[in-house]
């Protein structure tokens, strides 16, 4: 069996989990200074471009961008979905550690996958209160 020397797999997670903050920081950076609107190097939803309905992340780089401009209502009408689930899970992980994520119960994910499905079938509805969230 194949074990890793612990004093190494603790400077293992150290390094991903600084990896993993800088590559979020430079997003953050990029997020605000390049609007997703402007400029073309940002991916476009392949679910959209093909059927023209939103799937859950539709809209949520420019939710971001809004986000860090403070525009908190812009960005929440954007994807209300990823205004809300990704500022949970930032609070979890800074309460609980790494630890939150590692030993999720397998109903939470199930849940978890259930809203996913109900907010994208929400959102395409042509009827108000769902109608105001397109991104």
């Amino acid at each position: 069996m194949f074990r890793l020397d612990t004093a190494k797999s603790n400077s293992f997670r150290r390094g991903t989990k600084g990896a993993a903050i800088a590559g979020i920081a430079l997003t953050a950076v990029l997020l605000f200074f390049f609007a997703p609107t402007e400029h073309p190097f940002y991916p476009r939803c392949v679910f959209h471009s093909l059927t023209g309905l939103a799937c859950p992340g539709c809209g949520s780089l420019r939710a971001v961008h809004q986000f860090l401009h403070g525009n908190f209502a812009a960005a929440f009408r954007l994807n209300p979905f990823a205004m809300t689930i990704v500022p949970l899970a930032i609070g979890v992980w800074i309460a609980r550690g790494e630890a939150a994520f590692t030993r999720l119960r397998p109903i939470w994910i199930w849940v978890l996958l259930s809203v996913i499905i109900v907010f994208a079938i929400l959102r395409n509805l042509p009827i108000a209160p769902f109608s105001y969230f397109k991104p």
